[in-house]
């Protein structure tokens, strides 16, 4: 039952305050993305036309389409956000995010906001829910835990600036483009290092990299330069692959090695493609794994996340 303090979210009025509310809960955490991307909900919420149209289709827009508001005396202090998400041809719920205002914290808010969408995912039929927490949110993690929500794996992200492109030259290394035959290593490899469940997240398909005339006619389609990097090292193959698309500020990066030779690929290929890419890189990564060495290159932590699910029998 939902509570009358709660209702479900409306673009065309609550846009504008879960920008403000988002700004308040994730401005120390918050990275260059984080901020354009409030400073885009703000600009779209100034026209009343534009969040009319988004309504029908939010996710066009890359706004919040589905999810809850907690209002107190009109204020709008408490807010779950859920995006729909494929996954092995099953249609997922992933809970974006919970925030609630700094002065509202402790009164259940977060509880009752969690409680009411998984009541309406339940309607919907759909049978999993995903989220991520920060591995330090322990009041997070414990609320998820009263709601049955298991971990099922722990990520880091490594970012590199574009200064460090300057700051260190890479180590000498002889890159070439990656050969067609070497598609079902290279698969092989990323499978390894990058779950099912990771890559559908991040909208990335290891077969989408395959080198197929599908895959060159979806990247001209998509107004996307796919590029694949490989490097000998001792007898072994290392790779590094990566998408482009207009007006991108970052690139993930997608490294794939032999484990005798993970680590050495990681020192070498990462700075010596990054040098060719030109923007922010990232990398993702299992937590612990290798960190001395993403330091080394000079990669800093920018989160490390505890992924969660919960079957809805």
């Amino acid at each position: 039952m939902i509570k009358k303090s709660i209702r479900p979210l409306a673009i065309s009025t609550d846009l504008k305050e879960i920008a403000n509310l988002l700004f308040v809960c994730f401005a120390d955490a918050m990275d260059e993305d984080g901020e354009r991307y409030i400073e885009y909900l703000r600009r779209f919420s100034q026209t009343l036309l534009f969040t009319k149209i988004a309504q029908r289709n939010p996710e066009k827009y890359s706004l919040p389409g589905e999810g809850f508001v907690y209002k107190d005396k009109g204020k709008l202090v408490g807010n779950i956000t859920l995006s729909r998400m494929n996954y092995q041809d099953e249609m997922i719920y992933l809970i974006s995010n919970v925030a609630v205002l700094p002065e509202y914290r402790g009164k259940g808010i977060a509880k009752e906001l969690t409680q009411t969408a998984l009541q309406y995912i339940e309607c919907k039929g759909v049978k999993q829910v995903w989220l991520q927490v920060k591995q330090k949110n322990q009041t997070a993690i414990d609320l998820y835990r009263q709601f049955g929500f298991q971990s099922f794996m722990v990520r880091t992200t490594w970012m590199r600036k574009t200064t460090n492109i300057f700051l260190k030259k890479p180590e000498e290394i002889c890159l070439r483009k990656r050969k067609k035959d070497e598609w079902e290593i290279q698969k092989k490899l990323l499978e390894r290092t990058y779950p099912a469940e990771l890559t559908s997240a991040y909208c990335f398909e290891i077969a989408s990299i395959q080198p197929v005339l599908r895959n060159v006619i979806k990247d001209v389609l998509r107004s996307r330069i796919t590029t694949h990097w490989a490097a000998e090292i001792g007898q072994k193959v290392g790779f590094a692959s990566y998408e482009l698309f207009p007006d991108q500020t970052y690139v993930n990066l997608w490294i794939a090695a032999p484990e005798p030779i993970e680590k050495r690929s990681l020192s070498l290929l990462i700075p010596a493609v990054h040098a060719r890419i030109g923007k922010e890189i990232r990398v993702n990564y299992p937590e612990k794994e290798y960190a001395d060495c993403f330091r080394a290159i000079g990669m800093q932590e920018l989160n490390t996340l505890i992924w969660k699910r919960k079957y809805i029998v």
